[in-house]
């Protein structure tokens, strides 16, 4: 489908693309704007119902910067809620640099190894074959709950995913890149149902939206220094595996601190 419009830019002198393997892109942008419209047009905003104690206190729960302070001060009262959002920034900062830079690392290691034999990489079938470790360590996921807590699983989780990025670092070749690559699939399988389980369990309801959204914050530094900074693929990694051992560690506190009756 890539093939059927050329890439060029939109008008002459304009550094706006169209066209080429931008197509997709171009056609969700369309989608996404009629989606908006469509939201805005028919949908009500569900504010909840909720006993009011006084005018003042009503306010400042409604409004976005009310809710904002209250999550704020949550966090960082709680330890239980700081360590989830620092240990969700650290590893999905990770898969996000992950995301960016498999593919100009395998790139460089088949062009290394097969020389003037090399002929591209099937990127549909790597990638395809990242989804189905991914789905595979949802599957784990299922089974190792029934004997492990999500707090002591998350512990394997992000030390498994520190030891497959130091593979990464250290291989020189791609085939055993790649596996190591499709190990930390397994771990991103794993983590969102353990994360998501250990959030629903730590972060108070009537906050969670908030809160979550305070998460994002050092999540977006974390992408935007590794895009901004144009790191290297294997600096990258080595930055994935530190931010990994730090999320191991801060995890084994967090484990301690619940199981060990600190909840």
């Amino acid at each position: 489908a890539a093939n059927h419009a050329e890439f060029k830019p939109s008008a002459e002198g304009s550094g706006f693309y169209t066209g080429g393997y931008l197509g997709p892109f171009d056609v969700s942008l369309v989608a996404l704007i009629v989606c908006g419209l469509l939201a805005s047009a028919l949908w009500e905003e569900n504010y909840g119902e909720s006993p009011a104690e006084n005018d003042d206190d009503e306010k400042a729960k409604s409004s976005a910067s009310g809710a904002l302070k209250k999550a704020y001060y949550t966090t960082i009262s709680n330890p239980d809620i700081l360590s989830c959002g620092i240990i969700s920034s650290l590893f999905e900062g990770s898969m996000y640099i992950f995301v960016f830079m498999w593919t100009p690392a395998l790139t460089t290691l088949a062009k290394e190894e097969l020389g003037d034999e090399f002929e591209g990489l099937p990127f549909g079938v790597i990638f395809s074959t990242f989804m189905v470790c991914c789905m595979a360590g949802s599957s784990i996921f299922s089974i190792a709950m029934e004997k492990l807590k999500p707090e002591q699983l998350a512990v394997t989780v992000f030390g498994v995913a520190a030891f497959a990025f130091a593979m990464i670092v250290l291989s020189a070749s791609a085939t055993s890149t790649f596996l190591a690559m499709n190990l930390f699939e397994m771990c991103v399988g794993m983590y969102f149902p353990s994360m998501g389980t250990m959030k629903g369990m730590i972060v108070p309801e009537d906050k969670r939206a908030a809160i979550y959204n305070l998460f994002r914050i050092p999540l977006n530094f974390i992408v935007l220094f590794s895009l901004l900074t144009d790191l290297t693929p294997r600096v990258s990694f080595i930055l994935c595996g530190t931010m990994m051992v730090v999320a191991t560690l801060l995890q084994i506190r967090l484990r301690t601190r619940r199981i060990g009756g600190g909840n």
